[in-house]
C-alpha cells in the first residue's frame, strides 16, 4: 500500500513539490500589511487628469454647505470633498482623511503642480495635517472651507501661504 501511495505521489507530485533553489536565488518576500497606498488605484506614470471632467464635477459642488464627517450636496468636509470628487472622476476610493490621503500620494514640487494634485495645509493645537484640496491650475484650489462650503481659493492668500504644508500627486 505504501510503495502505491509513493509510486502515485511521484507520478502526480503532490505529496513534495519539486522546489529548486540556486546559489544567490532570493526568495520573494511577502508585500506588506501596512501599505500606506490605496490598493485599487491605478498609479500609472503619466496619467493625466481630464481637466475638464474635474473642472466639471468641482462646479457642480460649489457652494456645498461645509459638514463635519459630511460626503453629500448636503455638507461636507475637505477630506469628503476630495472623496467625492475622486470617486465621482474616476472610481476611485481614497482614505477618509487629510492625513490618510497625504501618506498615500507622492510628493510634487509646487511649479510641477497640475490639476488634480492634492494641496495640503498645517494648523491646529499640534500644527498637524489638517485641511487638504484640489488643485485646480492657475494657483487656485477647490476645498470645502468652514465657513463658505465648497470654493476656489487662491494659494496666494496670506493665510493659505501661512499653513501651506505641500503638494502631493495620487495618479
Amino acid at each position: 500500500m505504501l510503495a502505491v501511495a509513493t509510486v502515485a505521489g511521484a507520478v502526480s507530485g503532490c505529496l513534495s513539490p519539486n522546489v529548486r533553489y540556486t546559489r544567490g536565488s532570493t526568495i520573494p518576500q511577502k508585500e506588506s500589511r501596512n501599505r500606506q497606498v490605496p490598493r485599487n488605484l491605478d498609479y500609472r506614470k503619466h496619467y493625466k487628469i481630464p481637466q475638464d471632467k474635474l473642472k466639471r464635477i468641482v462646479d457642480s459642488y460649489l457652494g456645498t454647505p461645509y459638514r463635519r464627517g459630511g460626503m453629500s450636496r448636503k455638507g461636507m468636509d475637505c477630506s469628503g470633498f476630495v472623496n467625492v470628487v475622486f470617486k465621482e472622476l474616476n472610481s476611485a476610493k481614497l482614505p477618509r482623511t487629510s492625513r490618510g490621503l497625504r501618506r498615500s500620494a507622492k510628493p510634487v514640487i509646487q511649479a510641477h503642480a497640475r490639476p488634480g494634485d492634492l494641496v495640503f495645509f498645517r494648523g491646529g493645537t499640534f500644527n498637524t495635517i489638517n485641511h487638504v484640496g484640489i488643485y485646480m491650475g492657475n494657483g487656485q484650489f477647490a476645498h470645502a472651507s468652514l465657513k463658505k462650503g465648497v470654493v476656489y481659493s487662491d494659494l496666494d492668500n496670506t493665510y493659505y501661504k501661512k499653513h501651506f504644508a505641500g503638494i502631493r500627486r495620487l495618479f
